[in-house]
């Protein structure tokens, strides 16, 4: 018996009415079913999540008053429409289950990877399953729940969130530490690195660009540190780069990254010890690869991503465009033993670091700043020199002199004294080509700046 699983969080579970470690016990058995058992239970899921859906939310209501219900098979779901985020906006009100009790309503937000700020709801229940997702890909990188845990993400006021009492206490509990990497700074890291050595984690969870940085502040400053007690470091929020994960491997060891693909909406899938694609979290979701007329690619081609959360019943995402371009991989055994389909690739998600003279700055904390911010449809943050931050935004119906204000404030305490955040107010915000808009774009590296400058400049 584990401690931790199975008396500590199942302890909090019966406490809080949740089922987290009973779906994650579920969730290890399934990972082994064949992909025919795969196959029914995800048509099950599927129809009792579209009869919730047409029955009680307005929305699906008229979308799917035409498709008989049940589905026949899993290969029906691509003649359903396609929820996208303009969708999502526009008819939050009406997207909603009306039959369900508002407490099963969990009211979050994200700035989006293609930086168009998003509300939306998760369903209580529906977060037993994909909690129990995320520790199963935990198990994936050989690390169990209730080890010491570092997270280095976040913004500044997560940060402050996490060290009221409460929190302080339930993380304690949970040997849980959050070290937030919104802004990079050498004093940070350092404060990071000593913090590491005391707390001793086995996993250390993060933005790619965040952990990134990580590395490159102990391979500067402590190299061939030994730090073999972190059995592994789990990327997640951006496209991880290869040179990212050929760095993190050098710091913490051959093999320690494992990549995690997912959104606050919906998580998706994770790598396991073999670094050959995402597992995907198949009993809890349906992701589809698809072209632009809307059919389904082959394996290996790659296509636009639409995810069915099978567990959402208060505010169902259908075939929901997150914006990702994928490639889904041939089915194959995996050599870690787990038989769920896999996603090969990610493409998109890609956004460049703000590099400042005194500080470096990570793409999710401007998404974590957007998405407190109503009134805004669509922004973007462009860098073309080393003191200067342009602001692009689109205003919507509910921006205000307070929005701009306060967007005004936070930007320019975000880059410091030694640069300018300027806001541009425009129409809208050209998308490229792929479908895929960089939310953060900048043509100052820090391999530039660095060489620019003597070295105690930028240390």
């Amino acid at each position: 018996m584990n401690f931790y699983q199975d008396v500590f969080f199942r302890a909090l579970d019966m406490a809080r009415g949740r089922r987290t470690i009973e779906r994650l016990h579920f969730l290890r058995q399934s990972q082994h079913w064949d992909r025919e058992t795969l196959k029914r239970w995800q048509l099950e899921r599927l129809n009792a999540l579209l009869l919730q859906a047409r029955e009680h939310s307005p929305y699906y209501a008229r979308v799917l008053a035409g498709t008989p219900l049940p589905l026949q098979s899993l290969e029906q779901l691509h003649t359903l429409p396609v929820l996208d985020k303009k969708a999502l906006r526009g008819h939050f009100e009406d997207l909603q289950c009306r039959n369900l009790p508002r407490s099963r309503f969990v009211l979050s937000r994200t700035g989006g990877s293609t930086g168009e700020p998003t509300y939306y709801y998760w369903d209580k229940r529906g977060q037993d399953w994909n909690r129990a997702s995320v520790y199963r890909s935990a198990e994936w990188a050989g690390v169990a729940l209730g080890e010491r845990t570092a997270q280095m993400s976040g913004s500044h006021f997560d940060y402050t969130e996490s060290q009221k009492l409460k929190n302080r206490l339930v993380y304690f509990l949970q040997r849980y530490r959050d070290w937030p990497v919104s802004a990079v700074t050498d004093a940070l890291m350092e404060h990071y690195f000593e913090e590491l050595h005391r707390f001793r984690p086995t996993s250390i969870w993060g933005y790619a660009s965040g952990l990134n940085a990580f590395a490159s502040h102990i391979e500067r400053h402590h190299p061939g540190a030994k730090l073999d007690f972190v059995k592994a470091v789990i990327t997640s929020s951006e496209t991880l780069q290869p040179e990212q994960r050929a760095r993190i491997d050098r710091v913490f060891g051959q093999g320690a990254v494992h990549d995690n693909y997912g959104s606050r909406e919906i998580y998706y899938g994770a790598e396991c010890s073999a670094h050959d694609g995402y597992h995907l979290h198949a009993e809890v979701i349906i992701l589809e690869v698809v072209r632009p007329d809307g059919s389904p690619c082959q394996p290996g081609e790659r296509g636009r991503i639409l995810v069915t959360d099978l567990s959402n019943h208060a505010f169902p995402f259908i075939r929901y465009e997150n914006g990702d371009i994928g490639v889904m991989a041939p089915e194959a055994p995996c050599r870690c033993g787990v038989r769920l389909p896999k996603l090969k690739a990610i493409e998109g998600r890609i956004a460049d670091l703000v590099v400042l003279r005194d500080r470096v700055l990570t793409a999710p904390n401007f998404a974590t700043l957007f998405s407190d911010l109503r009134g805004i449809e669509a922004y973007q943050i462009r860098q073309e020199v080393v003191d200067r931050v342009d602001v692009y935004v689109v205003p919507g119906a509910e921006y205000s002199p307070k929005v701009r204000q306060y967007l005004d404030g936070a930007m320019q305490q975000l880059v410091g004294d030694g640069a300018q955040a300027v806001i541009h107010e425009v129409p809208h915000i050209e998308v490229p080509e792929s479908g895929k808009r960089r939310y953060v774009v900048s043509k100052v590296s820090e391999a530039q700046l660095r060489a620019s400058q003597p070295e105690e400049a930028v240390q």
